[in-house]
């Protein structure tokens, strides 16, 4: 499975809102799983010898190296290094301080007071303050900087004022004094304190942001534990440790990304010794696992991601058909598609929460493989044996393992008499497509968090507000699946608000809006030298955001 193409389709889509929980089951794996794995904040590795290089690949060039303009996970990749937020989530997504060190809300979670550490400097060696936080939330919100991120910080009171033109500042924003920041929401929003941790929250020098204005991408100027040398776009970027890091010096001394695009390449570079971790080419897991160097040196983790076949509920002939839906999401082995199309590298879906989201329900097991049900419920649709069906359109953009899944589907449906034919466009052209609504009966997408909270797929995916452009590809409209997902976004406690995400998910899959296929997981290889890694479900393939750089660190490679 190419990730990297899956990350690149998180560009175009909106994403919003997250819930920090932590899942001591999580941790457990990630320890099991990951070479020099350790919870400690980033910081020089205990024993390590300092001052090497860590080759890191990258399959395209960052679009941006400016928080406020990154909407992809490669951007994030380097940017995560270089700045740093209020607040991040650690491995096993629980957040933890950052530049803050310590905060505190009111009652209902619409006042958020943040108590900035001293003595943090900027790669210019200016001292953090305040004043910086609150300049680097107005500006991701200022019409002028054209962000595409504006909804990580839409809540606060004032914003979307100030984004109209209405107001010279946003009034949810103050600054108390050099060290304390106070953050107030026009109404409680239990997800806030974990958009803090997204990229586009990160705090970016406000002298070097008002000097270098559009041309920031290109001088970056952060808190971060590495600082940018060199950019050779296409080729790659160099970042060297920050000495005055306010929590000690990283362990590595650089930091090369290499621009890598074909998946092969980076693949055999890596066997050469000339990259310390990489993703696994479509075709090659398998002898993967049966190399016993390479094998030992295997990670595989479930992230927070799920493929889906959507329907389109606002043309027929699935229009106002539940049967005829739920016959189809009967109809497919997602067993045999998991481990032969994609080569033990995902996981049957049984629902549509991740198995690593907070809320995700283990036994859920929705549309298990049943022919003869799927046979049953065809005919009670009205179409027995497919016949009167029309033939069905099914769109995927382009891609080689989307093409392998699709003519899975088509072979499945097949056996039950509906025929299906495939259609291919580029990412762009499909997009249009499926913002449109128009001639398409089927669709495959996936869609991969940016937040660990299920409000970010459950609401962005099936909320009767978000149809088309916004999310909802489906067109589901559903009344109580509405109010379940309205409710809670507006419930302060996590149990409660679980509760109303399952209820809400189940109420879904008996609508049958899409066929949910599979849960993502990431495989990679990382070399044995590397020390201090903590990959969590939000670091997908050769992209990781989350991974705290600073606490790695590279033993001598073995002879």
């Amino acid at each position: 499975m190419d990730l990297l193409l899956v990350m690149r389709e998180r560009t175009a889509r909106p994403h919003r809102f997250a819930f920090a929980a932590r899942s001591l089951a999580l941790a457990l794996l990630l320890a099991l799983l990951l070479p020099g794995c350790g919870g400690e904040a980033p910081g020089p590795a205990a024993g390590a010898r300092a001052g090497k290089v860590y080759h890191f690949p990258l399959g395209s060039d960052p679009p941006t190296l400016d928080p406020a303009q990154a909407t992809d996970t490669t951007s994030a990749s380097v940017i995560n290094n270089l700045f740093e937020g209020l607040v991040r989530y650690d491995q096993t997504l629980t957040i933890q301080a950052a530049l803050a060190e310590r905060w505190e809300s009111n009652a209902d979670g619409t006042q958020w007071t943040f108590h900035l550490r001293r003595g943090v400097r900027f790669h210019s060696g200016r001292e953090l303050s305040a004043e910086d936080a609150r300049y680097s939330f107005q500006r991701l919100l200022d019409p002028r900087t054209q962000s595409k991120r504006t909804w990580v910080l839409d809540q606060l009171s004032g914003a979307r004022d100030f984004m109209a033109g209405k107001a010279a500042s946003v009034r949810g924003i103050e600054v108390l004094d050099a060290a304390t920041l106070r953050l107030t929401l026009e109404h409680p929003f239990p997800p806030f304190l974990g958009l803090l941790a997204y990229t586009s929250a990160n705090v970016v020098d406000r002298e070097a942001a008002e000097r270098f204005g559009a041309d920031f991408t290109s001088h970056p100027v952060g808190t971060g534990p590495f600082r940018l040398v060199t950019w050779r776009h296409d080729d790659r970027l160099l970042l060297e440790r920050f000495e005055g890091y306010w929590n000690g010096p990283a362990a590595l001394a650089r930091i090369e990304f290499r621009i890598i695009p074909e998946e092969t390449t980076r693949f055999e570079e890596y066997k050469a010794g000339t990259l310390h971790h990489t993703d696994i080419p479509s075709g090659h897991y398998e002898s993967v696992r049966s190399d016993p160097v390479l094998r030992a040196q295997l990670v595989q983790l479930p992230i927070l991601g799920v493929y889906y076949l959507g329907l389109n509920l606002e043309r027929p002939p699935f229009q106002n058909n539940l049967k005829l839906r739920r016959a189809l999401s009967h109809a497919i082995d997602r067993h045999t598609l998991t481990r032969v199309i994609m080569e033990g590298r995902a996981t049957p879906a049984g629902g549509i929460l991740p198995p690593a989201m907070p809320g995700h329900q283990p036994d859920l097991n929705a549309y298990p493989y049943n022919p003869d049900l799927a046979r049953r419920l065809l005919a009670e649709a009205g179409y027995p044996g497919g016949q009167g069906l029309p033939r069905l359109i099914l769109f995927h953009n382009t891609d080689a393992t989307h093409a392998k899944v699709a003519e899975f589907i088509q072979a499945q449906l097949q056996n039950l008499g509906v025929r299906v034919t495939i259609r291919t466009l580029d990412w762009a052209a499909y997009l249009d497509l499926l913002d449109s609504g128009a001639e398409f009966d089927l669709f495959r997408m996936g869609w991969i968090a940016d937040y660990p909270d299920p409000q970010n797929f459950l609401e962005v995916l099936f909320h009767g507000k978000n149809r088309g452009p916004l999310g909802n590809k489906t067109r589901l409209n559903d009344a109580a699946v509405n109010a379940l997902l309205d409710r809670a976004l507006q419930t302060p406690v996590w149990e409660e608000r679980r509760r109303l995400y399952q209820e809400a998910e189940q109420r879904i899959l008996e609508l049958a809006p899409a066929i949910f296929l599979f849960h993502y997981t990431t495989t990679v290889l990382i070399k044995p030298e590397v020390r201090g890694v903590q990959l969590s479900p939000l670091d997908s393939g050769i992209t990781w955001t989350l991974q705290p750089m600073a606490a790695v660190s590279l033993a001598e490679a073995p002879q």
